[in-house]
Parts: structure tokens; sequence; C-alpha cells
């Protein structure tokens, strides 16, 4: 209640001012000005308090606060450090240095912090959640479900526990405990709206088509209305990229995105104005993304990021997680400007990124892993635009344009009206080529596969094997009876849950078979020796493995659809100049499936075609990509902030731009 607070503080501010030494009240006040908003003021004041009572634990906590508000995670650990000195069984104290030396990743100390809070208060349910957390980002799995099962068995209604403790779950395989867990949350909450999220992917998992039917009735219906601002806002985010895999109207999409936007300015709060003037240099181009690692994503955009024409383009790359390794740094190595804002604040982050006077930021995240809506939220950059992370939007108002291509997303059919379309000459997605691991990983014999069998390639995730998707499939088998379906499970514990969904449409386990993930992406890319073709998934179809598959000269069958997660596929093979397995109708998807099986000629006439375009195409030239690319940042700055590219231009003319 902001009225109570702004009351509270004109109540606290005149007994500061009349007695300056009462250090409980100037620290009360301190701390109600980190709730309004004004940290800086709060710091201050707590440092005025500090110089008159430097024993006042209460002023280093609140002090500790205030620069935990502004991402000064530094100086907070070593405020709160201070405070813990004068106050060494205060259980607060501990866990909001736990807090502080979490933000600067050392997860050692900050279990540790954790565990003295919880040894000062048991049942401390905000140290024992973050402690499940540090034990998850450490890989100590076991330790995390039992600190989240904790949490829950007190506050049975803590949204947080339960979505922390399905992801554990489901990230270590364990499918029916992830299930169980979801069956708690539902009974416990049963009109939140992350309940209802939890339970898409559960029942997508375990092929209870039924019930997720019923789920996405009442999203219709709008039945999941429980929960607070940020609670609810996090798991729109989730929804509005959940709800692609899905046979859904496009209309339900989109009304979530709106919803989405109008709640994301509220908890976010309105965008910052844009800068009225432009720092002199060439067009700068941010990238910002949790990918910048061994990630499709990341790897991809690399090939784009080492073309860029340094002669036109400053580039700068910000990542949003902590995650470092060998790709890491060769995507570091090829950016002018590299670092990492994962320990900042939303607000702090937006303000670095302000700094650098961007003409674009491009999110490469949308809302998958590492995402971090709350930056773009602020607007720091002029224009803002999202590449294709995921086949949906980030659904905010200050995003200008979602970057796509004339055959990813149909001109005039239902799209989303938050975010305007960007269409780039050229395929929207980045080729990427991998040298397949040489000779025999992996033979036929070993894997129980016959010699004679068409082996159809089937390397999609559990949830994008949709109702419709294993019907289709059935289907094609019964045409074809010495074909198998070839499942590669990132985790080999999720084999029963391949199981499991064939079985459920109708699918006999004894056609299936399992292809073992590789060691590395040249191992990967040589499972493609073992497959004849390639079943792209519906409604949401591939990219990496569809390039994969074509890089190898592997046939890939997809069906078009209305939404760009209907269409990456057709994207790919259409720019590749490959589109005799391009299906408009269920039906003649599995036409052509039967003809790559049966027909020897059909069959030799696309692989050829695959290779015409692997030499020769677009698609693969990615000079020519980046280039499409370069043409569509410039005609979104000239759409958006036209003054900013004029200011570029005019540097040009005269010959005074850097570079």
């Amino acid at each position: 209640d902001h009225g109570a607070i702004d009351a509270a503080a004109t109540g606290l501010e005149a007994a500061v001012a009349a007695a300056p030494g009462f250090d409980d009240a100037r620290a009360a006040l301190a701390n109600l000005l980190v709730d309004r908003g004004e940290a800086p003021r709060a710091q201050a004041l707590a440092g005025e308090g500090l110089a008159l009572s430097p024993r006042a634990a209460a002023l280093w906590r609140a002090l500790g606060q205030a620069g935990l508000k502004q991402g000064d995670a530094a100086g907070a650990t070593a405020a709160f450090a201070e405070a813990i000195a004068r106050e060494p069984d205060n259980a607060e104290a501990h866990y909001n240095h736990g807090v502080a030396l979490q933000m600067q990743h050392d997860l050692a100390g900050a279990a540790r912090a954790y565990q003295r809070a919880l040894a000062f208060r048991p049942g401390f349910d905000a140290a024992e959640f973050n402690l499940g957390v540090v034990f998850d980002q450490q890989g100590h799995v076991d330790a995390a479900i039992t600190a989240f099962t904790q949490v829950l068995a007190r506050t049975p209604r803590d949204v947080a526990a339960y979505k922390a403790l399905g992801e554990t779950l489901l990230a270590s395989g364990r499918i029916d405990a992830w299930a169980r867990n979801f069956e708690r949350f539902l009974r416990h909450c049963p009109d939140h709206l992350a309940a209802a999220v939890q339970g898409l992917e559960v029942c997508a998992y375990r092929g209870d088509h039924l019930r997720l039917g019923r789920i996405l009735d009442d999203l219709r219906r709008e039945r999941y209305t429980a929960g607070e601002g940020g609670e609810v806002l996090d798991a729109l985010q989730q929804l509005i990229y959940l709800l692609h895999f899905f046979d859904v109207e496009p209309g339900l999409i989109t009304g979530y995105e709106r919803t989405h936007a109008a709640l994301a300015r509220r908890i976010y709060g309105e965008p910052w104005p844009r800068a009225t003037t432009r720092r002199p240099g060439r067009l700068r181009v941010g990238y910002l993304s949790g990918d910048f690692r061994n990630h499709v994503m990341g790897k991809m955009m690399w090939e784009v990021l080492r073309r860029h024409d340094r002669g036109r383009f400053e580039v700068f790359g910000y990542a949003t997680t902590d995650a470092h390794d060998a790709w890491t740094d060769r995507i570091g190595g090829v950016l002018e400007h590299f670092e990492g804002i994962a320990r900042l604040s939303d607000a702090a982050a937006a303000a670095r990124i302000a700094q650098d006077d961007l003409d674009l930021l491009v999110d490469l995240s949308t809302h998958t892993k590492g995402s971090r809506p709350g930056i773009l939220a602020r607007r720091p950059a002029r224009v803002q635009i999202t590449h294709v992370a995921s086949a949906g939007t980030t659904a905010l108002s200050t995003i200008d344009f979602k970057l796509t291509d004339r055959h990813a997303d149909v001109e005039g059919a239902p799209a989303s009206d938050v975010e305007a379309l960007l269409a780039m000459d050229g395929c929207v997605y980045p080729w990427r080529s991998i040298e397949p691991t040489p000779g025999e990983v992996l033979r036929r014999e070993a894997l129980g596969i016959a010699a004679d069998a068409t082996v159809i390639g089937a390397f999609s995730a559990p949830l994008k094997l949709s109702q419709r998707c294993l019907a289709t499939w059935r289907d094609l088998l019964a045409r074809l009876p010495a074909a198998v379906l070839a499942f590669s499970p990132v985790d080999p514990a999720l084999r029963s849950t391949y199981v499991r969904l064939a079985k459920g449409a109708g699918i006999d386990v004894k056609r299936i078979v399992f292809i073992p993930q590789g060691r590395d992406d040249g191992e990967n890319q040589a499972r493609y020796r073992l497959v004849d073709f390639v079943l792209d998934p519906m409604p949401y179809g591939g990219v990496n493995g569809t390039m994969e598959a074509l890089a190898m000269g592997v046939p890939v069958v997809t069906l078009v659809g209305l939404r760009h997660a209907e269409r990456s596929s057709y994207s790919i093979l259409a720019n590749l100049g490959v589109t005799a397995t391009i299906a408009h109708t269920g039906p003649e998807y599995v036409d052509i499936a039967i003809r790559l099986a049966t027909d020897a000629a059909f069959m030799r006439e696309v692989r050829e075609r695959i290779a015409q375009g692997l030499a020769h195409s677009p698609l693969t030239d990615m000079d020519l990509h980046t280039g499409n690319l370069e043409r569509a940042y410039v005609a979104a700055l000239a759409h958006a902030a036209p003054e900013a590219l004029a200011a570029v231009q005019a540097m040009v003319a005269t010959g005074s731009a850097d570079g």
C-alpha cells in the first residue's frame, strides 16, 4: 500500500529530524525508502547515521538493502558482513548476506550464509528456498529437492517453491515426481496461472491430452486469476512461450500477449525516455542473450557476429547469465565490446546498457532460459528488436519489431499486435555448418536396427510431440511396415517418456528405436548417417534439427501452417531451394514421407537438390545473410528512430564517423 508507506515515511522523517541519533528510526526510514524505490536516498540516510553511530547493526543492514536494490552486490556484501559482526545471531542479516553473495555467484558462500540463517531461525522459508536454488545451481539435485520440499511442507501455497521444485525434477528426468508435484500444486493453488502453466507441460510429457484440453479451455475462459503481479507476470511469460507447442487458435496466444504487455508496463514501470542527442560514431547494435555459450542460439549467432561490417557497425554483447565456456570466449573474441550483466538488477543492467548509447538492442532470448525482459521493458536503446530464440515474441510494448522473413510469418495472418514484424531478406535463421565426426560412430546393428529398415528421424523433445503429430506418425508407420521411428533423448532417463507417448498414440513400441546423443556436436551430427529422412514435428517445427539433417543431406518433411512455429522448417527449405518435401495438408505430409521411403528416384532427386542448395543457396551464404540482417536493422532504425539514422548518415557523408 503506497499510501501507508508514504504515511509511515512521513512519521519516521519527523522522528529522525527530531532525534538524528535515533538509529532504529533512521534504519526503518531507509528501509521504507528502499521499498518506495528511493534506494540512493536510503543509502545516503544510512550513511549519515553510520557516521554518528558506526556500530548500529540496523543501519548496516539498511545500507546493505539499499546496495542490493541498486545492484551493488559487493557493497551490500560488505554492509551485511558489518551488521553480522555486530549482531552475529541475526538471521535476517545472514539471509541478506547470502543474497548478496549469490548475486556475485559465490555459491558456496551463499549456501553457508543461508545455512547460518536457518540455524538461527529454523523454518526461515526464504533462506531455505534460496538454499535450494543454490544447491540446484551447484548440481546438488537431491539437496535442492529436499530444500524445496521442506518449504512446501511448511507453506503449501508457495508458488515459487512449486515452480522451482518442478523445474529441478524435470531437468533431472524425474517425470513421475514432477507430475506429483504438479498435482499438489494444483490442489493447493487451483486458480493460479503458474499451476496451469506447469500442468500444460506435465500433461504434454505424459500424453494426457484430455486434461491438457481442459486446461486450455480454462485458459480460454480466463479461469486462472490468483496470484500477485510478479508471479502472474512470470507465469504469463512461460505461457506465451508454451502455447506455441499446442494446436490452439492464434487469438488465444495474442490475447495473453496483450495481457502480458499491459501487466509488464505496470510491474516494470514506464520505459525510460529516449536520448535526444546521439553520440557520434558508427551504428551501434547490441545483443542481449543468456546463450553466449555452448548453446545452439549462441553458436548460430556467432556466424553473424563475426561477419558484421565493422566499418558501419559497432557491436556490443551483454551476457545475462554467468555461464562461461570456450564458446563464450569465442563469441566475446569477435565482439568489440562484451560484458556480463548477470549480477546487475534489471534497472542497473538497463542503465549500464544505456551508457553505450545504442541505436539498436537485439534480444536473443525472448522468454527462454536466461531472458531478462525487465531490462527490455526500460528501453535502454533507441530501437529494440526480438530475434528468433523462439517462434513467439516477448510481448513487451517497448519492443519495436520481431525479426522474421517472408516465409516464417504470413503477411496478413493473425499475429501479435504488440510487436510489429520486421521481415529481412533470405532466411531469418542463421545457418550453422557442423563437421560430423568421421567414421562409424554408431552402427545400426549395435542399436538393434535391421539393415533393411527405413529409419525415420524424430529427434524432437517430448513437448513437441503433440497429439496431432503422433497420430500422423502412427498413420504413416501403418503404411510403412519396414519403417522405425528413431528418437534421440537428450537425457536417457526420458526414454520411458517417449515410450509412454508412443503407446498412448497407438504406436507399437517395437516400431521405435533410440539413437543416443553424441558427446559433442560432431558426434550428434554423425547420428544422421543412420537416418533415411526426418519428420518435422507439429505444430512447433524444428530449426536446429532441420539444419543438422539437411547439412548431412537428409531430407526433412514439414507441414506448413499459419503460425511462425509451424513455418520455421518451411522457411529453411524454401531458402535452400528444396520444396518437394514441403506439405500443405496432413495427407500430403504422409504421402511425401511414404514416397521418400519407397521411391528411390524421388529420394535421390531430393538429396541431389539438397546438395545443390548447400553449395549454392541464400540459406548457406552467411555473408549474404549478415548483409540482409544489417539492411533490416537500418530499415528498423529508419522507421522507429529516423533522426539517429540521419545523424549517422550525415557523419558518413562528411567522413566524420569513426571506424
